[in-house]
């Protein structure tokens, strides 16, 4: 079965946060800058005091470890990050969250099917200069294969030891690395690949 992503999974756009109260420490802002397109990297990141916004609550814009989000805008518009921190973060305007059903839907099944998404994002965001995704056309535009849970649960233990395997190959084996990295695609793209 093949669905719209709406009818399976809910989004959440992220919070306005003012760059003019960013601090060097607080809570941290997850923005578009720390996707890298298969997780998000914290070295440079920007923190707030909830206290400094009087409407709105920032607090309810909240990241937990297992979060999938999305660049939303800009240069890397349509890049998937997995968040795999403890340390709970809170979304930025132009990052958004996926929120999975997870009754029919599992997490890191989603994941992977994302990640072999990133270029239809960027045309569906209009590409050029200053692409723009909205969560309306997230939802009703990209068609997820919906296998059963059990399935979908066989499929991401796949894909995830061929994840782990390419990332914990030394950096000295360069050639190991990409032969790796085409091995996951190939996989991936076959494992997510359902007929209607």
């Amino acid at each position: 079965m093949i669905v719209a992503l709406g009818e399976v999974c809910d989004f959440q756009n992220g919070f306005a946060f003012k760059s003019s109260l960013f601090k060097e420490e607080g809570l941290p802002i997850v923005r578009i800058t720390n996707i890298n397109g298969r997780s998000i990297d914290l070295k440079d990141v920007k923190y707030f005091n909830p206290n400094d916004y009087k409407s709105g609550n920032p607090l309810n814009y909240n990241i937990n470890k297992g979060d999938i989000l999305i660049a939303m805008s800009g240069a890397t518009t349509g890049k998937i990050g997995y968040y795999d921190i403890e340390t709970k973060a809170y979304l930025n305007q132009r990052v958004g969250k996926f929120i999975p059903n997870y009754k029919i839907l599992n997490n890191r099944f989603l994941y992977h099917f994302l990640l072999t998404k990133s270029e239809f994002l960027y045309h569906l965001a209009g590409g050029g200069a200053q692409p723009n995704l909205s969560s309306f056309l997230i939802k009703e535009k990209i068609l997820i294969p919906l296998p059963p849970l059990a399935e979908q649960e066989r499929i991401v233990s796949i894909l995830d030891k061929f994840d782990t395997l390419t990332n914990s190959i030394s950096e000295g084996l360069p050639k190991e690395i990409e032969l790796r990295r085409k091995q996951y695609e190939y996989y991936r793209n076959e494992l997510l690949s359902f007929r209607a």
